[in-house]
């Protein structure tokens, strides 16, 4: 009778599989949540070449441009500066994700709207 009755208190196959599987998606979801945490707080622009970069640099050096100070900046493929700029690029490629909605709100399917001046 001992046997039977320690048999009723463990829990059923199907029930350990689904701990299982709840367990590793709640794990699966907060790797997700820190990560998108992550490149929110760090992420920043993709650098396109570093033909821009020597380009800012040249310019940094005749005086024609300010130097952008650099900090740490996790690179998100994708996130690029649509400009031909060097100057606009190499200060872009220095901004982290949470700072880009200062000058871009969202429009459109794509995301890629430059906020209007209050004035227009």
């Amino acid at each position: 009778m001992a046997l039977e009755e320690q048999a009723d208190l463990r829990p059923s196959r199907s029930r350990l599989i689904l701990r299982r599987v709840l367990v590793g998606v709640a794990v699966t979801a907060i790797v997700l949540v820190a990560l998108g945490a992550t490149l929110y707080f760090f992420g920043g622009m993709w650098v396109r070449t570093p033909e821009v970069f020597l380009a800012y640099e040249e310019l940094v050096e005749s005086g024609s441009a300010p130097p952008v100070e650099g900090r740490f900046v996790v690179p998100i493929p994708g996130c690029v500066c649509h400009s031909d700029d060097p100057v606009l690029q190499a200060q872009h490629s220095a901004r982290r994700i949470r700072e880009c909605s200062k000058c871009h709100e969202r429009v459109g399917p794509q995301g890629r709207g430059i906020r209007r001046a209050a004035s227009q």
